[in-house]
């Protein structure tokens, strides 16, 4: 984090300083991973307090607290209306005391993909912060912005949200240079209520764009003309990209390579390069495109571009490649699913030859259209010509129903596994997805070749 005085971090606040000034060197909200010379801010929840573990902060090396009680402690301490949003403040100070460019990135699914490459294009480039496993809500932003420090250029930073007003929340704090929405599908619809909602939601992050910032438009959305009249009376600049509609950034000549990677041709304005993208599915199509915009709208140049995102590594849980018993090849798509990003694994499975088995754990959080989500599935798995298809979980009975033939339903993971034990070979594609509750990383963890299993394969 970039070092403040404590003075400093009050002003931003407005809250009461108590006791005398001193260095700041980091933030920290976990008293176990406080070092010395960090500021302890006091979160409190429904069910934690963490004005119960100053002492415990202040025993690690903590010099000062952030606290919305007027308690007693030993050392200086900043009284605040409420700790939550002191962290938010401090994270939004710290931003503008640093003052580089940031990219922020939103979607219903492909954002951690999209932010994950963006940060390999600007890392060729500059030293890059970028968000870290899924702190993206109104916590982990704010943390991501106090690990901002001089050295870094660019920041690249994810913003999620299950409700209305969260992404705004955000993107006042990160006042990106440019924002994105990767897409919307059916996602988190319990706090929503629908996928236009999802849609509004989204689009809360272009309201705190930097002025003269650049705000990039899925052009293949279906809510792109949506999101271009919220921006109509905006001053900033507007980026599309995509396959099928007219875009400032798209792709011609889509292949795939023989490991199973797509290859395109990538082009902005009168310029064309050739790029493979190391992670398997026409969908990160879409991803390489969107982040190649975020870097065009930062000033990075094509060339870049191609070196950066021709040596993304990928992430865990997110379409890796792996070996599996028997030699089958598992898809390991397990971190999370909605709609959107089930209809990618799918269209990824249906590409591969020989037989094809997907594993799907229920999808969480589609309010009351669940029933119907899940039975969607299974007809899309069916029609895409998918060879089996097996379900764990509550919700996810209803895909089995509606695939039909050589389609089951497990309740428990150890019938599963036994019988998929029973189905593989090496002619045979395993792609594994669910949501976070799911845990479907159980089922790849358990296939996969010991012999192997720290080994990502290709194709």
């Amino acid at each position: 984090m970039i070092e403040l005085q404590l003075s400093q971090i009050a002003g931003a606040l407005e809250g009461q300083l108590v006791g005398q000034d001193c260095r700041i060197h980091r933030v920290s909200t976990d008293t176990r991973s406080i070092i010395a010379g960090d500021l302890y801010v006091a979160l409190k929840g429904h069910r934690f307090d963490g004005h119960q573990f100053i002492d415990d902060a202040l025993a690690k090396g903590a010099v000062a607290v952030v606290v919305s009680e007027n308690i007693e402690v030993a050392c200086p301490k900043i009284i605040v209306d409420n700790t939550t949003s002191a962290l938010g403040k401090i994270g939004a100070f710290v931003r503008q005391v640093w003052g580089g460019k940031i990219v922020g990135i939103t979607g219903s699914s492909g954002k951690t993909t999209v932010r994950q490459l963006t940060q390999a294009i600007f890392e060729h480039v500059a030293p890059t912060l970028a968000t870290q496993g899924n702190f993206n809500n109104e916590i982990g932003v704010p943390l991501t912005l106090l690990r901002l420090e001089r050295q870094h250029q660019y920041g690249v930073i994810e913003m999620g949200a299950n409700h209305m007003g969260e992404i705004e929340y955000s993107t006042q704090l990160v006042k990106p240079d440019v924002a994105m929405i990767t897409n919307v599908a059916a996602a988190h619809l319990e706090g929503f209520g629908s996928v236009h909602n999802v849609a509004r939601a989204k689009a809360e992050i272009y309201d705190g764009i930097a002025e003269h910032g650049t705000a990039i438009v899925n052009s293949d959305s279906s809510f792109a003309n949506y999101w271009k009249d919220f921006l109509r009376d905006m001053p900033v600049k507007l980026m599309t990209f995509g396959i099928e509609r007219e875009s400032d950034v798209y792709a011609r000549n889509i292949k795939r390579t023989e490991e199973g990677f797509p290859f395109f041709e990538f082009c902005y304005q009168d310029m064309a390069l050739g790029i493979t993208v190391p992670l398997p599915g026409e969908h990160n199509v879409y991803n390489a495109l969107a982040a190649g915009a975020a870097a065009l709208a930062s000033g990075i140049s094509m060339a870049q571009i191609q070196e950066g995102l021709s040596n993304v590594q990928p992430v865990e849980g997110r379409v890796n490649i792996r070996r599996g018993v028997k030699g089958c090849r598992i898809i390991d798509d397990s971190y999370n699913a909605n709609i959107g990003s089930v209809t990618a694994a799918i269209k990824l499975l249906a590409s591969y030859p020989d037989k094809r088995i997907l594993v799907l754990g229920d999808m969480a959080e589609l309010g009351n259209k669940c029933r119907h989500y899940h039975q969607l599935v299974g007809e899309m798995a069916k029609d895409a010509g998918l060879n089996e298809l097996y379900t764990l979980g509550e919700l996810s009975q209803f895909t089995s129903m509606s695939f039909g033939n050589n389609a089951r339903h497990f309740s428990h993971l150890e019938p599963l596994l036994v019988h998929l034990n029973t189905r593989l070979d090496k002619n045979t594609t395993l792609l594994v997805k669910g949501s976070r509750s799911a845990r479907t990383e159980r089922v790849v963890e358990a296939l996969m070749d010991a012999s192997q299993a720290p080994e990502v394969i290709e194709g």
